[in-house]
């Protein structure tokens, strides 16, 4: 699979400098070893229309960020975070990027598809003794439980440098994409149809988010 590349001007306004470089140097990063499931293809591909009106930037808001500040306000650290991107965003912001550099723009295949990117950072303590987690899996669930879990179709390592006071800490983030017919299912499942995306360390669950109403509004699920 062909390298991510995400405009950085369609964010800007809503991240802050120094986070929005981290952020963004994540998803332009070269693909490195990245596991696969078998994508379907046919109805989980975006038709020619809602391509074509993508492109022409419809959609491009179509992503949110979600810290988790509770851990930050107790430990002072690095604040872990997942940002979930919809296809429309990804769309738009790379058919941007094309047209800064003057160039032309066709979506890859995988591009096409009817799927969310998550994008997961984890923790980073107040000293180089204390380090940092990589993040090895994310899940979408219904529930804490564990009713309805659903793995990602895409799972692609991305090395990171997160500042550690006066050193640098080497941790991986992770990219996972997921078929929107997944996310509606975990979606329908979930009660008040709030799901959850569960981000791992190894064997630890780090971790869960819930993607409330205000969310998947702001996504347009």
């Amino acid at each position: 699979m062909k390298s991510i590349v995400l405009a950085v001007a369609l964010f800007a306004s809503a991240i802050a400098p120094a986070r929005r470089r981290a952020t963004f140097v994540m998803l332009t990063t070269q693909q490195a070893s990245a596991s696969t499931h078998t994508a379907p293809t046919g109805p989980n591909q975006l038709s020619p229309e809602e391509i074509q009106r993508a492109i022409h930037g419809e959609g491009k808001d179509h992503w949110i960020e979600i810290e988790d500040m509770g851990l930050t306000a107790a430990s002072g650290s690095g604040t872990p975070r997942i940002f979930l991107f919809m296809p429309e965003a990804v769309l738009a912001s790379q058919s941007e990027s094309a047209k800064k550099q003057f160039l032309a723009y066709e979506p890859t295949s995988e591009e096409k598809r009817r799927s969310m990117m998550i994008l997961a950072h984890g923790f980073v303590g107040k000293t180089a003794r204390e380090g940092c987690a990589s993040v090895t899996r994310v899940i979408l669930l219904s529930d804490p439980s564990g009713g309805l879990v659903k793995e990602a179709y895409l799972s692609e390592p991305l090395d990171e440098t997160r500042q550690n006071g006066a050193r640098a800490t080497h941790c991986r983030a992770l990219r996972t994409k997921f078929t929107l017919d997944d996310v509606q299912k975990v979606k329908a499942a979930a009660p008040d149809g709030e799901f959850l995306v569960a981000v791992f360390s190894g064997a630890v669950n780090t971790k869960m988010y819930k993607i409330k109403k205000k969310h998947q509004a702001k996504l347009g699920l």
